[in-house]
């Protein structure tokens, strides 16, 4: 009898841990299909005004949407902002559950101002990209290096320089970007908030969302991305791609950040091997940095892209 209960037990802490692991993948895995909108996120009510005046510029500066296809077979999109006349190409990376038109909307006028195009691609399984599955920057660090590619050889950048920018996810694709072979024109990095590994930030959100400790319940999630999306949670890291990194890199944080943790971008920060700069932004939440204060933002990162231009 007592055995029947033993076995018992252990089907039913197997069969939870089945539900949970699912529920997680689901959840922090799989695409999802409603847009965001930031007339219904909370944290941008202080901004609202100022990100819909910059989206309205955004729409009509706009060129023709630019497309690749990845190494998995993905059709990839971006939107592009050309330019006369311009010094290089930045690439925006948008971060989880995003756009291209929320995020970096704040500072893309800014950045275009300072002499360059913009190109702000759809991350796969975001937005008008392909794609079921988020990995964190394990795949989409070769889609940005595809995007480099792309830029220099249909948009002109190739005698020109490029600068890489990221938020939360994307800053962690950009930071795992330059762990890759990379054309030398990639001048520099803005790595704003951003994670140590897929591994951790699920761990957090692990904890955030259920409040259980991460194992062995990661475990059971890491099987099911290897078995259904083809990676695994441990396949890349930002912070061991930054102790092999060459190109200059500006982190960026905010130190109310409450999805990714601070400690993230120090850890970043102390491994990357190339020159860097920090810059901490007291009273800021998460990929609100330079939506928090503008002025000194655009001061760090104009300093910063004078710095290392050709």
């Amino acid at each position: 009898m007592k055995r029947k209960t033993v076995r018992n037990t252990l089907a039913g802490i197997i069969a939870s841990f089945s539900v949970l692991s699912v529920s997680t993948f689901e959840y922090a895995i799989c695409r999802k299909k409603k847009r965001p909108d930031v007339r219904r996120k909370k944290k941008w009510k202080p901004y609202l005004e100022f990100v819909l005046k910059e989206q309205n510029w955004l729409k009509r500066h706009r060129g023709r949407r630019q497309e690749i296809l990845s190494a998995d077979g993905l059709k990839l999109r971006a939107m592009y902002i050309p330019r006369k006349n311009a010094k290089g190409i930045i690439i925006c990376m948008h971060g989880y559950h995003s756009e291209v038109d929320i995020e970096f909307v704040p500072e893309i006028r800014f950045l275009w101002n300072l002499g360059y195009e913009i190109l702000l691609p759809w991350q796969r399984s975001h937005g008008q990209s392909e794609g079921r599955y988020i990995t964190y920057g394990v795949k989409e660090r070769y889609d940005c290096r595809k995007w480099i590619q792309y830029a220099n050889s249909q948009l002109g950048a190739k005698e020109k320089d490029i600068f890489l920018c990221g938020i939360s996810m994307g800053c962690a694709t950009v930071l795992m970007t330059a762990g890759l072979k990379l054309p030398k024109n990639v001048r520099g990095i803005i790595a704003d908030c951003g994670f140590t590994s897929p591994w951790e930030i699920v761990c957090h959100v692990v904890r955030k969302k259920y409040h259980l400790p991460p194992y062995p319940l990661m475990f059971f999630v890491n099987a099911i991305c290897r078995i259904a999306a083809g990676f695994s949670l441990k396949e890349a890291s930002a912070e061991e791609a930054m102790k092999k990194n060459k190109i200059p890199v500006l982190f960026i944080h905010g130190d109310k950040d409450r999805y990714v943790p601070m400690w993230m971008t120090y850890r970043n920060y102390q491994a990357c091997a190339a020159p860097k700069e920090l810059y901490i932004v007291p009273g800021a939440a998460h990929a609100l940095a330079f939506s928090y204060d503008r002025e000194e933002g655009r001061r760090r990162i104009k300093h910063f892209i004078q710095k290392n231009e050709r």
